[in-house]
């Protein structure tokens, strides 16, 4: 069975949904109105409401429902088969800050990054908790691949996996938080620069409250605390340097 080109619709869809405004606005306007959609589930923000509702109005009531068909065409894509689904009508729209340097790693690269990663965790025990840090996200191709590999190997990613993907980009932070929640991947989502430790903005996805993956969480740094208290350390006394071979 042949696959269906869910990018490629979604970009023809996305290029004439306004053509009064540039493609790179209503791109970041679908993204802003997905995530403030999917953090709501569980949030229940009056700010979220309104960063979603300063931008629908902007829109006629036509153009709205063209939003629900690029996030289906998103979904689809998703479930046809893992990918960097975002990231690559991203780059294809050539829409990277080539200044800073913003080009995402292809998701065959990434799967590759994660395999190899993979045999550091093979030895964990059943249901034990799997951390991953991500200091600089992207759209989070290398957690997408991670997880798919999880996944090859019969670890449920949804319950034994949690990521913490931090990007400076909005939308950045935007794009991960939106392909992690469809993909029911546990994470924290935050807009900050990893190296001066500022940060904007944070939101978890969905199925890390519905996991219970906060009280995991508390038990695995429990754990490695415990671990390390129970770690001796063996000091050796230095000896004196003779400066004379006597």
């Amino acid at each position: 069975m042949n696959k269906k080109d869910y990018i490629k619709e979604f970009i023809s869809k996305l290029s004439n949904l306004d053509r009064s405004r540039s493609v790179s606005t209503v791109f970041n306007d679908f993204l802003t109105l997905s995530y403030c959609s999917l953090a709501q589930t569980v949030y229940r923000s009056d700010n979220l409401e309104q960063k979603y509702l300063n931008i629908i109005k902007t829109y006629t009531k036509e153009q709205a429902e063209e939003f629900s068909k690029l996030l289906a065409f998103l979904v689809f894509g998703l479930e046809q088969e893992p990918q960097d689904f975002l990231g690559q009508v991203f780059m294809s729209l050539n829409l990277g800050n080539q200044a800073n340097g913003q080009y995402f790693t292809p998701y065959s690269v990434c799967k590759f990054m994660a395999e190899i990663n993979f045999t550091e965790i093979e030895t964990l025990q059943n249901n034990q908790l799997i951390t991953l840090s991500e200091p600089c996200c992207g759209s989070g191709a290398l957690i997408i691949a991670f997880a798919q590999i999880l996944r090859e190997h019969n670890i449920n990613y949804q319950q034994n996996l949690f990521v913490e993907a931090i990007d400076i980009s909005e939308m950045c932070f935007k794009m991960t938080y939106i392909q992690l929640s469809l993909l029911g991947i546990p994470a924290k989502v935050v807009q900050g620069d990893s190296l001066s430790l500022k940060f904007q903005q944070v939101l978890y996805t969905p199925f890390y409250f519905l996991n219970g993956i906060e009280y995991k969480l508390k038990h695995y740094k429990s754990e490695q605390s415990n671990t390390k208290s129970e770690q001796t350390i063996r000091v050796i006394e230095p000896e004196q340097l003779s400066l004379f071979n006597l």
